[in-house]
């Protein structure tokens, strides 16, 4: 017995019971263990234990250790199942044979167990020897007699355990042990250390770094893969040695050339043979590529792409030897991507360290090449400078007597030495930087040297008012205190105090100047300190950290001088540090500040060769005699807070309360308004005014040569930004310009230009900004903040005042506009005013005299009129208003001067001859007042008609300016205009009034016919109900006729009633569409049933006529509403009409529109939608045309001579118009006299797809063999056969006469021909007074049709009693075939009654053609597919009891008396409370009756039980729908009996009404008044026999 061998474990044994067949039906006497009948029943025992165990099992029998295994262990043995089943198990794992061998000996031997876990072992079980881990367990097996059989072995694979365990402790090396590398190639040799140590699964690795050229792209045709590490070197030696067995392996390989290819391969999955490393492969791929070696075994390249910061161009391609004991499978493989992401991450972080040196060595060479260039400056200025001071204090020399020339020549002078001293800084501060600043200590008199240097400061103190104290003691005494020697450098000692002196004296506005100079103790040594104080404005906390850093500046705006490079205090601590001292800063904001310097006595703290003696000392000590000395260079530059101090002592704009002064805003001191420095007119100029120009710069010198510079101007100084704004506030006018630097203290330019900006008086002022910051950005920064002007430091003179001038010319155009923009709006605001208090006052003469008072506020004039046309209101005088001023002084818009500075004189007062609506008379007498006056007149238009003038009057000859002329001209025009509106406005509001009076009594005739026909109803609804419940009665004749009458006559109220509620809901704009899925010919049909009796009675034909093929079956719409279209139309053609034809011709068409629904895809866009166009047609008395436009309006008959006999009262039409309005449609008639009437309309709906789930039911196709067969129709109405011939249009023969007649003549003309009958489908249309020859007519098709008997003669009669009986009357006489179909005959119809064709036709009386439906109109408010079936199976017993509840006790007899009638037991409640109580007492006493008597007496019981609920639904206590919820809350046990609602569609809408019966849990409604049919249709739905609660 054999299996087929595979290496697919999977495919091994479809089922355990196979194999195990395959065990037992094994050859066992062939093996050393004879036949299986043979072995001892434990051993078989054993054998079953272990084939079905699910853990693999072995049972090794001796003597030859003969294999047995179960299925479990397939996986295990691999490829060599099922060949070791019944082997000796040394032949099938020879290869661990030794190790098997020493397992089973020793449990022989010991007759022990024996367990191992994690047992190495090499296999080869699968093509390759593979290495493997077992935890296993052998176990004796003894024979009954006590002797060694063989032993069980029970063995689990842990394999993937072991290596998951190893791999992740070589990845958690690679993680921990490289993040101490210093570089990319430490970070190299550590991976490649990590691995050398014994790692099974990469047994060697090799590292190539591939860099790009250019370093610019990773292209590969530019790369270069340098060998950095492998796990084959050796510390200490230069050269690898790799094995003989690896690829050529190169140190370097250029990758620029593209080379043949090195490798050959058998198939696109198998390794590479190689004679080098396939590098250039890998990078052009991007992936890993497996090598095969000449020793059999496999490595592996894998790629990994190094990404810093924006470097692209490095990538790593690391190469791993392959465990030749293991498959490279997916989790082999995952481990070596895991290694090279490892690798990856440190390789990155071995990047980034290299890059963070590299860096710090950029850094290091840019600062050091900072120095260099500081050096090298500071020298080469010093050249140049030399070259100035010396020619220069030759012309001061030289020059005396011009004191002009001179001033330039100091101003020059003296910033030279602020540019020598910003140079000694910088050479200062780059020496030490560098390192290159020596040091010269010598042995000094520190009280003396120190009381000579701040004596430097005495009398500058006191010029700026402040208390210098220098409280340093004697020398001598001093020197005995100390009893040590000091050394000091004297250059560091004077920069330090310098600095901290001019430091105080500069931010110290008030108070004193302190310095001292003191012994001290510090770590038992004596310590010099050197303290220097102030009660200035102070350091803020923030900043005392950063002030002894370089460059930085505390942002001080109280300080005497923005000015200063930031490196001051950083060598103030860098030369104290020298000396071995400290310096600390002590200060509070507004109190002052202190700092104090630490100076150690001896030298032990300086090195030896910085020391010099006494008479290097002297020499040193000579430079202070130097023209240009350090302290000349700071105490000439200080000099110039004298000059701002003496500015603004002198100049007395500021006083003793500026610096306690912190608001800022000019609004806040000054009351008066700062005027504009502009006029209309150049008086500036033609007057030789001088412009006004406010400047604020901090240095003085700079202030002084501006100003002279600027001496065409009016220069007013300030030398820092709160000077200006005092300066602001004391002025009585703006200045024209403000010139100002940026970099000043207190308040810096940009915050006064902030402050300029933001007021209103000033912020119309240009502003030039100053700065020593070149470049656009700062240009653009400036201009960005509002400045008018931006100049840059150094700056043409010439320039400066072209800019100057040019920002004044255009800030005094910029004036006039304001001015020009200013003046109109006061006119726009004055004429708006004007229109305020015309239309604010009812009576115009009033509202006219107020504005003539305005009028007299802007123009000069001694009296204003308006004058009218023609006698104002009626009365005789012609005068509407007038206004005389009292005094000659005149209130002018601004002032005189603005008023007129466009302003034209002119002596011709013609300028506006040409124009009629201004009139001019200089000297005319006026009848008014009685004497002559200068005359202005403007025309009044009113609605284009002259209306009037308006007058101004002055002294005579007085000149009117062409403003004053324009600005009436204005007034008059806007008057005008202003009562034009006016007069409309109070003709609006008349006409509102009468539409709202109008509307109020529309909507109280609405709301009175609404209650009305309300009212109506209850009564009618009763007389209906009774009238139907004779229907099934036994009546006399006459009775029936006058039964009928009434009916008739219920039904014509009804109506009108009805037509009455929907005009008022109209109206009142309450109806809405309620769309809903119905069948449209189902609602055509049920519409048209409505009416035929009309129309049987006039003996009308109504015709259907559509294309069944073109028509969708199922439609979208509001069918209620659409349904009372067409009744109306099709009631008021039968009504019209008294013989012939009503013709409707339904068809659908496609029409574009915009989606506006929001929540559409398509919202916005262009769709298609569908409209039904429906056209009725009739041959009835027709309109005359013109009435035409007068059949939509509401309650209108026309002609009435024709109307008269037809009921109505003319809002039928009304009522469609409206609906389909509402709809979106259109609607409209055709007529003429006599010749009958056309009305069409349009009815939008929305097509909805067919439903596969009714098919059957859905289906309209006529049956297949209809087809062939041959039709007659006979009719003597064409339309009627036209649309039956439509219908029948796919049938191979169809006829269609108008009179039997020739029908017969056709029949027997094919049958002379044919012999055969010539039809098998005969319609004939059925009338009363064409029996007989319809009678005669079916007799001779029968005769005719003899022979075959197969004839099928179907009769069209209108669907009632007399229709059905006359044809039933037919059916008898003619027998055979025969069926009948109601009128209107459609498509369904038909295709329902030709369906049934293969059954026997037969007549059941009285029985109507059931048709079949998907919606009711007026049967079901449901939105859903539903079929009607035919009829319900349901034995319904009629001796049911019902409960009646209605407040109206006429409804409620006549709901009792139609369910009496019905068959039904009935009990009555008139309130709710009544009902409950009826319910409650019937439910006690089923319960005592079911306790009591048996189940037959239940029986008897039974019919009294309630078994439906009818509830009227407008109760007044509590509403229907509350009824009902409280009886399903109160009576659970009742949940089963129905609950119908009895609602008035005056009451409550169909949409309304169906949420709430379905909210109140009731379970159908019913409109009223109710029908018999109506009511027994519901109750036979409703009721069953087995129902009871």
């Amino acid at each position: 017995m054999s299996l087929q061998l595979t290496n697919n474990v999977s495919n091994v044994g479809d089922e355990r019971s196979s194999f195990i067949d395959m065990v037992y039906n094994y050859d066992w006497s062939s093996t050393p263990l004879g036949p299986m009948d043979s072995w001892e029943p434990q051993i078989i025992s054993l054998l079953n234990f272990c084939l079905k165990s699910e853990f693999p099992t072995t049972i090794f029998l001796s003597p030859e250790w003969t294999m047995i295994y179960n299925e479990a262990s397939i996986p295990i043995l691999k490829s060599k199942h099922p060949n070791a089943l019944g082997k000796p198990a040394l032949e099938i794992w020879h290869e661990s044979s030794d190790s098997l061998k020493s397992a089973l000996e020793s449990v022989k031997s010991t007759r022990k167990g024996v367990l191992e876990n994690n047992f190495y072992l090499e296999l080869q079980r699968d093509g390759y020897i593979e290495e493997v881990y077992f935890n296993y367990t052998f176990s004796p097996i003894f024979k009954l007699d006590g002797t060694f059989w063989g032993a069980i072995n029970i063995t689990s694979e842990v394999t993937q355990k072991v290596l998951n365990v190893r791999r992740l402790k070589t990845l958690e090396s690679l993680g921990r042990q490289t993040a101490d590398a210093k570089s990319l190639e430490s970070v190299c040799h550590t991976i490649t250390k990590i691995l050398k140590d014994d790692n099974k699964d990469i047994p060697y690795a090799l590292i190539y770094l591939v860099e790009s050229n250019n370093g610019s792209k990773t292209d590969h045709k530019s790369l270069i893969a340098r060998l950095i590490s492998t796990t084959f070197d050796e510390e200490g030696r230069l050269e690898r040695k790799f094995p003989d067995y690896l690829p050529e392996t190169q140190e370097s390989i250029e990758l620029t050339t593209n080379t043949d290819q090195n490798h050959d391969s058998t198939s696109i999955n198998s390794p590479l043979k190689c004679n080098y490393w396939p590098i250039r492969l890998v990078m052009k791929e991007g992936k890993h590529v497996q090598v095969l070696l000449e020793d059999g075994s496999q490595a592996i390249l894998l790629p990994t792409k190094l990404s810093f910061c924006k470097e692209q161009g490095l990538s790593a391609i690391l190469i791993f030897g392959l465990n030749p004991h293991r498959r490279l499978d997916d989790q082999y493989m995952d481990f070596l991507q895991s290694a090279v992401n490892c690798a990856n991450t440190a390789l990155m972080y071995g990047r980034s360290i290299e890059e963070e040196k590299k860096y710090s060595n950029v850094l290091a060479d840019l600062n050091h090449q900072k120095d260099a260039f500081f050096q090298n400056i500071s020298h080469e200025l010093k050249t140049p400078l030399t070259l100035i001071f010396s020619p220069l204090d030759e012309l001061i020399n030289a020059c005396p007597q011009d004191a002009q020339m001179k001033s330039y020549l100091q101003i020059i002078r003296r910033n030279t030495c602020r540019l020598l001293k910003l140079i000694n800084n910088f050479l200062q501060f780059s020496n030490v930087e560098s390192g290159r600043l020596e040091a010269h200590f010598c042995e000094t008199n520190i009280s003396k040297f120190t009381q000579e240097l701040v004596m430097n400061f005495e009398s500058m103190a006191k010029t700026l008012g402040l208390e210098y104290i220098v409280d340093i003691p004697n020398p001598d005494k001093f020197n005995g205190i100390v009893n040590e020697k000091v050394y000091l450098d004297h250059d560091m000692y004077e920069t330090i105090i310098f600095n901290l002196c001019s430091n105080a004296l500069k931010n110290t506005w008030k108070g004193r100047v302190c310095v001292r100079l003191y012994l001290d103790h510090k770590d038992e040594q004596n310590i010099i300190v050197l303290e220097v104080s102030d009660t200035g404005v102070g350091i803020p906390e923030t900043a005392l950290p950063n002030i002894f850093q370089r460059f930085y500046r505390v942002e001080s705006h109280q300080s005497r001088s923005y000015e200063g490079t930031g490196i001051g205090l950083a060598l103030v601590k860098e030369f104290i540090t020298r000396h071995g001292g400290d310096i600390t800063v002590t200060s509070v904001v507004n109190k002052g500040t202190t700092f104090k310097c630490w100076f150690p006595t001896g030298c032990k703290h300086l090195s030896i060769n910085q020391i010099y003696h006494n008479n290097i000392a002297e020499k040193v000590l000579t430079t202070f005699n130097q023209k240009y000395s350090n302290r000349q260079l700071y105490l000439e530059e200080n000099s110039q807070w004298i000059q701002n101090y003496s500015f603004e002592f002198q100049n007395n704009l500021i006083n003793k309360k500026l610096t306690n002064d912190c608001n800022m805003d000019i609004d806040n001191i000054s009351t008066r308004e700062i005027a504009l420095p502009f006029s209309t007119d150049n008086s500036a100029t033609t007057i030789g005014k001088k412009y006004q120009i406010l400047l604020v710069d901090d240095n003085a010198d700079m202030r002084n040569y501006l100003s002279d510079l600027l001496r065409e101007f009016n220069v007013l100084c300030a030398y820092d930004g709160r000077v200006a704004i005092r300066i602001l506030k004391e002025l009585d006018e703006a200045p024209d310009l403000i010139l100002s630097d940026i970099r000043m203290p207190n308040i810096n330019g940009y915050e006064l230009l902030d402050l300029i900006r933001s007021n209103k008086k000033t912020h119309l002022v240009p502003v030039i900004l100053l700065s020593a910051k070149a470049g656009e950005e700062s240009r653009i920064n400036g201009l960005n903040k509002g400045a008018d002007d931006y100049l840059s430091k150094p700056f043409s003179a010439r320039e400066l005042i072209a800019r100057i001038r040019a920002n004044i010319e255009l800030s005094l155009l910029r004036g006039k506009l304001s001015f020009q923009q200013r003046r109109q709006e006061g006119i726009e605001q004055f004429l708006f005013s004007i229109s305020n208090k015309i239309y604010s006052t009812l009576d115009l003469k009033d509202s006219l005299s107020k504005v003539l008072k305005e009028i007299h506020r802007i123009l000069q004039y001694d009296r204003v009129f308006v004058i009218s046309c023609e006698p104002f209101k009626n009365s005789n005088s012609r005068l509407v208003a007038s206004y005389e001023a009292i005094t000659s002084k005149i209130e002018q818009f601004h002032n005189e001067a603005i008023i007129n500075s466009h302003s034209t004189n002119s002596n011709s007062q013609d300028s506006h001859s040409s124009n009629s609506e201004i009139n001019i008379s200089l000297n005319t007498y006026c009848a008014i007042i009685c004497k002559n006056v200068s005359v202005l007149s403007a025309k009044i238009t009113v609605n284009n008609d002259y209306w009037g003038w308006i007058k101004l009057h002055r002294s005579p000859n007085s000149i009117w300016r062409d403003s004053e002329k324009e600005l009436l001209q204005r007034i008059s025009n806007h008057l005008g205009l202003t009562i034009t509106n006016k007069l409309l406005m109070e003709e609006n509001l008349k006409k509102e009034l009468q539409i709202k009076a109008e509307k109020i009594a529309s909507d109280t005739k609405s709301q009175i016919l609404a209650n009305t026909s309300h009212e109506l109803r209850t009564p009618l609804g009763a007389i209906v109900g009774i009238l139907s419940s004779f229907e099934d009665t036994s009546v006399t004749d006459d009775q029936k006729d006058m039964i009928d009458i009434m009916a008739h006559a219920s039904d014509v109220v009804l109506s009108i009633i009805n037509d009455i509620l929907s005009a008022a809901k109209l109206e009142a704009q309450k109806i809405t569409l309620i769309n809903r899925t119905f069948d449209l010919l189902n609602l055509f049909e049920r519409v048209i049933e409505q009416c035929v009796e009309g129309a049987e009675n006039k003996q009308i034909e109504i015709i259907l006529n559509y294309d069944i093929d073109n028509l969708p079956i199922y439609v979208k719409s509001d069918p209620e509403r659409l349904k009372q279209v067409l009744f109306h139309l099709l009631s008021n053609s039968i009504k019209f009409t008294e013989k012939g034809e009503v013709v409707m011709e339904i068809s659908m068409e496609p029409h574009d529109v915009i989606d506006e629904d929001i929540e559409s895809s398509t919202y916005g866009q262009i769709i298609k939608k569908y409209h039904l166009l429906i056209n009725l047609c009739d041959t009835g008395i027709g309109i005359d045309p013109k009435f035409m436009n007068l059949i939509w309006e509401s309650f209108s008959k026309v002609d009435t001579s024709l109307t008269r006999r037809q009921d109505g009262i003319g809002l039928g039409l009304s009522i469609c118009k409206n609906l389909v309005a509402i709809n979106g449609g259109e609607i409209n008639a055709e007529s003429q006299l006599g010749e009958g009437s056309k009305f069409w309309f349009t009815w939008n709906v929305d097509l909805v797809p067919s439903i596969s789930l009714f098919s059957e039911q859905l289906s309209f196709a006529l049956p297949t063999f209809i087809l062939s067969k041959k039709i007659l129709i006979i009719h003597p109405v064409e339309s009627a056969r036209n649309a039956m011939l439509k219908h029948f249009n796919m049938v191979n023969k169809v006829d269609a006469f108008d009179t039997p007649c020739k029908g017969i003549q056709e029949a027997k003309r094919y049958y002379e021909l044919h012999h055969r009958p010539a039809y098998d489908i005969v319609f004939i249309r059925l009338y009363e007074k064409n029996q007989d020859e319809v009678m005669k007519a079916a007799l001779m098709l029968r005769e005719i049709d003899v022979h075959d008997n197969n004839l099928l003669i179907i009769f069209m009669v209108y669907p009632s009693d007399k229709g059905t009986d006359l044809a039933r009357k037919l059916i008898e006489k003619i027998g055979g075939r025969t069926a009948m179909i109601y009128t209107t005959i459609t498509y369904p119809k038909l295709v329902k009654q030709l369906s049934s064709i293969k059954d026997e036709f037969y007549f059941e009386s009285k029985k109507r053609t059931a048709d079949y439906r998907i919606y009711q109109v007026g049967d079901s408010d449901q939105d859903l597919y539903e079929i009607a079936s035919k009829s319900r199976s349901k034995s319904v017993s009629k001796s049911k009891c019902i409960l009646c509840v209605d407040e109206n006790s006429i409804d409620l007899k006549a709901t009792v008396n139609q369910l009496s009638t019905l068959g039904y037991s009935t009990i009555s409640a008139e309130s709710c409370q009544e009902a409950i109580g009826i319910i409650r007492s019937e439910f006690e006493l089923l319960n005592i009756s079911c306790s009591s008597l048996s189940k037959s007496d239940l029986n008897i019981l039974k019919p009294c039980r309630i078994s439906m609920i009818l509830i009227g639904c407008n109760l007044r206590t509590m509403s229907g729908f509350d009824i009902s919820q409280e009886i399903r809350l109160m009576f659970p046990q009742i949940a089963n009996i129905p609950i119908i609602a009895l609602a008035t569609l005056a009451a409550f809408p169909l949409n309304l009404l169906r949420d709430k019966y379905m909210e109140a849990g009731m379970d159908d409604y019913l409109i009223k008044p109710l029908r018999n049919k109506q009511l027994e249709k519901v109750l036979t739905q409703w009721i069953n026999d087995d129902q009871y609660y």
